[in-house]
């Protein structure tokens, strides 16, 4: 008997066998209507559900930011867990693609509670030129390319980071405070007037809050009304 499948999918499905696509997470072989993560690594995803709470926890950790309108982040970061594989292999292993899918999912889950409506920019904390050119692309400018697909609100790159501070992951709260005290400024060639504008400011994972804190400043003192999304949050 002659199949009924369209030629598109028999061949797709003969790609697939021959150069199976596997999880990013898990490395299993992923099926046809999966992408990028098996749906068992989906269903292991520790999602926080901070953007169904205004304010939230999460505030707390911005408090150099007193006017914060919103702040989320999609997972909670734990050792071992399928999000930091996920992001592992976005800053580590040049897999950009998972940056742009986990924008856009997290983005899909925003719009059912109308946060296409809560903002006017998309931009993200910098890396230094140094890092950008090693590593070849900024992870947060991926998950916030994902956003802005799915919220239909456009990104900008406003920021620069002036100084390549050493990494923060050895150090204590305080010492990451300082550690990134003045490292950012406004892109030179921005003419945006941000003036009341609400700009939500992407970053890859949250801890202290420090680093996002300090990418936000050079924003309020041009008057935007500041929100901050992450991926994933450290507990």
């Amino acid at each position: 008997m002659l199949s009924t499948q369209p030629f598109s999918l028999i061949v797709s499905d003969f790609i697939s066998l021959i150069f199976p696509n596997y999880c990013s997470a898990c490395n299993l072989t992923l099926t046809r209507s999966e992408e990028l993560l098996c749906t068992h690594c989906h269903s292991d995803l520790s999602l926080t559900q901070t953007h169904k709470n205004q304010p939230n926890i999460l505030h707390s950790r911005f408090f150099e930011i007193p006017d914060l309108q919103y702040a989320m982040s999609l997972c909670w970061y734990q050792k071992g867990s399928v999000i930091q594989k996920l992001l592992h292999q976005l800053k580590y292993n040049g897999n950009e693609e998972i940056g742009v899918y986990l924008g856009e999912m997290y983005g899909k889950e925003l719009l059912q509670e109308e946060y296409n409506k809560k903002f006017d920019l998309i931009t993200t904390v910098p890396l230094h030129f140094v890092k950008h050119k090693k590593r070849g692309y900024n992870q947060s400018d991926k998950i916030a390319e994902g956003l802005s697909k799915a919220l239909n609100i456009p990104f900008r790159r406003l920021l620069q980071k002036q100084v390549n501070r050493k990494s923060q992951t050895k150090k204590h709260r305080l010492e990451r405070f300082d550690n990134v005290e003045s490292t950012f400024s406004m892109l030179k060639n921005v003419t945006t007037d941000l003036t009341r504008k609400r700009v939500l400011v992407v970053d890859d994972v949250l801890t202290t809050g420090a680093t996002i804190q300090a990418a936000c400043q050079p924003l309020i003192e041009k008057g935007a009304k500041i929100s901050i999304l992450t991926i994933a949050v450290a507990k």
